[in-house]
């Protein structure tokens, strides 16, 4: 009755049932992922396979993927777990999709990793206004960010050529990553939302040319020795940098100039988010400004940031409603 009701399904049983290891393995050799993704697969694969390997992947039980998520929790970080996890899930929902299990496991687990929201840190106005008057070498980067909302990987990839200072826009092209094993590598963006073109602010296309007169000095000055790749933020020599010194550099500038709250780089990107939505940009606007794949992942990262913009809701409210 199962292999009659499956054959109606379109789904044929395995020649030989191959175990969960075996699928993975085979599951995530893709050539059209990131290298990055790739990774990330692998190490992850590695982590449930001790436990799960040697199942046929259409004998995986509920209680077994539970098994494997109470034995890493025990070991491993939560943010390591929720990563296993992820894995798993979309390695299953494939195999439902290709037909090698009739039903997915995954959904019938009970207790399966959950991400905590963290609290989001930004910068308010003011404190913006006191980084980018710093004036040190980091400040056309810290003005790119904030003004424009780019991932740290698209700025350290972004090239004078992808910037049309007439038209006061740029054009996000590829990212610059670092890649377990590899080192520094530049990708495609990673979705076609990702891959954007935008209006800068008149203050970051300032910043830029005058940016850009500096590195031409400190070009001419290395003669030779200088590594042309059209970056806007290179090394000292032109090459790309590494992204692990600015996280530091933000700490020494923020310091230097009295904003003593543990900032990242990747908060600048919250920062710009939060202040468009405070200055009335709709949202599906900010969406397109940070390249997300859709404007429910901008409302919901960004709608609860600053709970001054909920105060103004309930003034406007109040406007609304003749108060």
């Amino acid at each position: 009755r199962t292999l009659r009701s499956e054959q109606e399904q379109g789904i044929f049983p395995l020649m030989e049932n191959e175990t969960v290891r075996d699928y993975l393995l085979r599951w995530y050799e893709n050539p059209n992922l990131r290298p990055k993704t790739l990774h990330s697969r692998k190490v992850n694969i590695e982590r449930v396979s001790p436990y799960i390997g040697g199942v046929g992947i259409r004998e995986l039980k509920p209680a077994q993927i539970q098994g494997v998520y109470d034995s890493l929790e025990k070991k491993l970080s939560k943010s390591s777990v929720l990563q296993a996890h992820a894995v798993l899930r979309k390695a299953l929902r494939d195999a439902l999709k290709e037909g090698l299990i009739v039903s997915n496991p995954m959904d019938r687990v009970v207790n399966t990793p959950k991400t905590d929201r963290k609290e989001m840190s930004s910068l308010n106005q003011n404190e913006v206004a006191i980084l980018l008057n710093a004036k040190d070498e980091w400040s056309p980067l810290w003005t790119l960010l904030i003004g424009t909302g780019l991932r740290i990987g698209e700025a350290l990839g972004l090239q004078w050529e992808s910037i049309d200072f007439d038209a006061e826009i740029l054009t996000i092209r590829r990212t610059l990553q670092r890649i377990p094993g590899e080192g520094l590598r530049y990708q495609m963006p990673k979705t076609n939302k990702s891959r954007r073109t935008l209006y800068m602010p008149e203050l970051v296309s300032v910043a830029l040319r005058e940016h850009r007169a500096k590195q031409s000095t400190h070009r001419l000055m290395l003669g030779p020795d200088w590594k042309d790749n059209g970056l806007v933020f290179p090394n000292e020599w032109g090459g790309p940098l590494e992204p692990t010194r600015i996280n530091r550099a933000l700490k020494r500038t923020l310091k230097s100039v009295g904003i003593n709250r543990h900032i990242r780089v990747h908060d600048l990107r919250h920062t710009a988010a939060s202040l468009a939505l405070r200055k009335g940009i709709p949202g599906k606007v900010v969406q397109e400004m940070l390249g997300h794949a859709t404007y429910a992942t901008t409302m919901d990262i960004y709608s609860h940031v600053d709970p001054g913009m909920h105060k103004e809701a309930a003034l406007e409210m109040n406007k609304a409603l003749g108060g």
